[in-house]
């Protein structure tokens, strides 16, 4: 498969684990419903404009974006943290102890 299909596989994944519809997301991300449709199809290689303006549109950094499509395992622990950055440090601090006591670590 090539890369533009995989990516665009993957854009739908995200995207329908969000429960939005394809004109949903273009409308959060500024795009033209048929450039996610083609993009989604892999008929599209998108810009990195485009792509970051994907990421807004399913509130992920393009951080999290790009390693979970390198490497689809770390994508959780890349949203984890990036929650973990909109938060003041008491909650991360708090979070961590949480997360500790669970895994025992």
């Amino acid at each position: 498969m090539d890369e533009a299909r995989r990516f665009g596989r993957y854009i739908r994944q995200l995207r329908e684990d969000r429960g939005l519809t394809q004109s949903e997301l273009a409308r959060r991300a500024g795009v033209a419903v048929d450039s996610v449709r083609r993009i989604e199809r892999g008929q599209l290689s998108p810009s990195l404009k485009s792509v970051a303006k994907l990421a807004a549109g399913l509130e992920v950094s393009l951080h999290s974006l790009f390693g979970g499509y390198e490497a689809p395992g770390s994508f959780l622990a890349d949203r984890i943290c990036d929650l973990f950055a909109e938060r003041p440090l008491e909650d991360v601090v708090s979070a961590r102890r949480v997360i500790v006591a669970l895994l025992g670590a």
